[in-house]
């Protein structure tokens, strides 16, 4: 799908996705407005136009945390990234000895004081069930890591993983489009690590309503195909759904955001 010219690209559309997790601490309505007037106008601008090759970025606020742990933080922020060149330039300028992130301006005492990263990630597309329809109301994310021991079988679990379940999580929880992706480098994560796969529903309806039905309707299912060992041996880190929030395009124009309202 392509954008109109001057909008934001819809999420989940290029091949590369660099991924960040963080929380806010703070909670009083003046100070939230304040961070996301800051975070739209200012941070994600400042990214963009410092990394030719990162197209849009796309925010996320957490609707629904995973039952078994705070494995999520309270915001994502989803940069579009347009090819291996411009990803292999961000990361070799992050990681290398002596390497610096640029100095981006901040807010204080809310910016960067009350902020906490969670992980900072780059994913690689592997498939996708279909085009994209736009930007989701609701995104499912599921971090998937095969068994330690996939040895051999990592072809037959990958296959399963692409043309069986894939579709079949989308049929069954009614979602837009499914996509998924492996991990390019973890930049950062906490311990045990960032997960090797992850998965990306999008439900056009962001209600937290319809996003508790289709959880209710993904864990009550009997239509699901078992797979082959490797499959049913894998594990889930985390679980977790996000509502779309704010589309910030590469500037050009002084319009640069679109923000959904609560």
């Amino acid at each position: 799908m392509t954008a109109p010219a001057g909008a934001a690209p819809p999420p989940f559309t290029s091949e590369f996705l660099y991924w960040i997790s963080l929380d806010f601490a703070g909670s009083e309505p003046a100070d939230l407005a304040r961070f996301e007037r800051f975070y739209n106008e200012t941070h994600v601008p400042e990214v963009l136009s410092r990394y030719p090759g990162f197209r849009v970025a796309h925010r996320y606020s957490l609707q629904i945390p995973d039952p078994r742990g705070d494995f999520g933080g309270g915001y994502l922020a989803a940069y579009e990234v347009e090819d291996e060149q411009a990803v292999e330039k961000y990361i070799a300028g992050t990681t290398a000895p002596g390497g610096t992130r640029p100095p981006y301006s901040n807010d204080p005492p809310l910016w960067p004081d009350l902020l906490t990263h969670r992980w900072r990630v780059v994913y690689e597309k592997v498939s996708e069930t279909g085009p994209s329809t736009g930007d989701p109301g609701s995104i499912y994310i599921i971090g998937i890591e095969p068994p330690a021991d996939v040895g051999d079988e990592l072809a037959e679990f990958d296959e399963f993983y692409t043309n069986v379940h894939l579709p079949e999580a989308v049929a069954i929880g009614g979602f837009s489009r499914g996509s998924r992706y492996t991990l390019r480098r973890e930049l950062e994560h906490p311990a045990p690590g960032c997960p090797r796969f992850l998965a990306v529903y999008e439900q056009a309806d962001g209600s937290d309503e319809q996003a508790r039905a289709t959880l209710r309707t993904l864990i009550d299912s009997d239509g699901w195909t078992p797979g082959p060992a490797s499959w049913t041996r894998k594990t889930t880190p985390w679980r977790l759904w996000y509502r779309h929030i704010a589309a910030i395009p590469r500037a050009t124009s002084p319009d640069r955001a679109t923000v959904r309202q609560p």
